[in-house]
């Protein structure tokens, strides 16, 4: 699917237009769901995000682990603003731009 997708993108005369793949109605509806997911979590306040989801909908144990890895992704991009911030502002402590991530905050 991701390489139909990229197929997509690197033809610029076509319209980009994720439905024309999905293989059928569910899909797409999975799809929504987990874009609607992704959008109520808060950058700023992941737990009541997460609640107002396992309130909301009935999850499959892989869409919760999506989310968590979603989770996750949002943790490690909010430190690389973090660090971004500090280059930018030449504060010594800097880490090096390309060090592995090794902190957690959510695992």
């Amino acid at each position: 699917m991701i390489d139909a997708f990229l197929e997509l993108m690197d033809n610029e005369d076509k319209e980009i237009d994720i439905k024309t793949l999905f293989k059928n109605k569910k899909e797409q509806i999975s799809w929504e769901k987990m874009v609607n997911i992704f959008e109520t979590i808060e950058i700023d306040n992941v737990s009541d995000g997460l609640r107002t989801i396992t309130e909301k909908y009935k999850l499959t144990r892989q869409e919760e682990l999506n989310i968590l890895a979603y989770v996750k992704f949002l943790e490690m991009m909010v430190k690389k603003v973090e660090i971004a911030k500090d280059m930018l502002s030449g504060k010594p402590n800097a880490p090096p731009k390309h060090k592995d991530y090794s902190g957690s905050m959510y695992g």
